[in-house]
């Protein structure tokens, strides 16, 4: 059976990398040719959108970035903190724009994290949501995984119908694909009590309850009424022993091949990959290869790696895709040779 494959970014591990190309405007702006997985390719028809980073900051010490889809409309607009296409930190507004040319979202970042008040339009123009995210707690270095860390202020429907505002309301969700949804009450910009709805393209019905946002159980039923009882929404895949666990595996286990090392290579080597319902990584894709077969280095030594805790979601298992990026540096003793 054919199962949905969740884009888990929330991942420690996960790392979203525009690449560069040469700079050109005579050293002004650093130019990437960016492709649907977040790598980069050298010829802009094939590429997802184009990205230039401006190299000279602004009086705040920030670095301009726009993002052009394929038909020349802008995608992205918005700030960073370094300019370094590798490693976008964003900082302060960022506003996204659909490819028709109207506004999307206008959302604050600190750090790269979504901070203050966050705006969505439907593509007519009308305002759909309002957010405000809220600090992390302390001791929390990233936002919660249940979404706890914001609240939702208002929503309205396309028509600009309103079912919530100032946090409180009921409301329908509708998801993209024109079937499934969920629906129930919001309550100071928290989800609250009963909430039920379906997911899969339909081929799942769901109630869950819910206490100030966090889910308190929940039961999924499928099409011929088989149950599936959960006390977490979204469960996601770990590695044995966790992140830690992982990244001393690639540590002792990624080996330079001998042309990288004689040709001394470094930098970073992102791999995209399946977790599929069993716990097994499969699917493998290269997002950034250094050459000299150190990408698919990279790949044999995942496909030796211990089987992971699968995903589920509303108790039904789930594929779920992760990105690793591994750094390669050819002074590092434990990835110096092949022993």
């Amino acid at each position: 059976m054919k199962h949905l494959i969740i884009d888990s970014c929330k991942f420690a591990l996960f790392l979203l990398c525009l690449f560069a190309s040469p700079l050109s405007r005579a050293q002004e702006t650093i130019v990437s040719y960016v492709t649907k997985n977040g790598g980069r390719t050298a010829y802009k028809d094939s590429a997802e959108y184009t990205s230039i980073l401006r190299i000279k900051p602004n009086e705040q010490g920030l670095y301009e970035l726009n993002d052009y889809y394929q038909n020349g409309n802008l995608k992205r607009h918005g700030w960073v903190k370094a300019p370094d296409p590798m490693r976008l930190r964003l900082e302060g507004l960022v506003e996204t724009y659909y490819d028709s040319g109207s506004l999307e979202t206008a959302t604050y970042y600190t750090d790269n994290k979504r901070i203050d008040t966050a705006h969505r339009y439907y593509e007519n123009g009308v305002l759909k949501e309002v957010k405000v995210y809220l600090k992390p707690k302390e001791g929390q270095e990233r936002p919660a995984w249940d979404g706890t860390n914001k609240r939702l202020l208002y929503y309205a429907d396309s028509t600009g119908t309103m079912q919530v505002q100032h946090g409180n309301g009921e409301i329908v969700l509708r998801h993209d694909n024109g079937v499934d949804f969920e629906q129930g009450l919001y309550k100071e910009g928290l989800r609250e009590g009963r909430w039920e709805g379906s997911f899969r393209k339909g081929k799942y019905r769901f109630e869950e309850w819910y206490e100030e946002g966090t889910v308190t159980g929940g039961v999924s039923t499928d099409s011929v009424g088989a149950t599936l009882p959960y006390k977490e929404r979204d469960v996601h895949p770990e590695y044995p022993g966790g992140v830690q666990n992982l990244r001393r595996f690639v540590a002792q286990h990624y080996r330079y091949p001998k042309e990288a090392a004689r040709a001394g290579v470094k930098g970073q080597v992102i791999l995209r990959f399946v977790v599929d319902t069993a716990g097994n990584p499969t699917d493998f894709e290269i997002v950034n290869d250094l050459g000299y077969g150190t990408a698919a280095a990279g790949i044999e030594m995942l496909k030796k790696s211990a089987k992971w805790a699968p995903g589920y979601q509303r108790g039904v298992p789930v594929r779920v895709a992760y990105t690793l990026p591994i750094s390669l540096n050819i002074a590092d003793p434990r990835q110096s040779g092949n022993n």
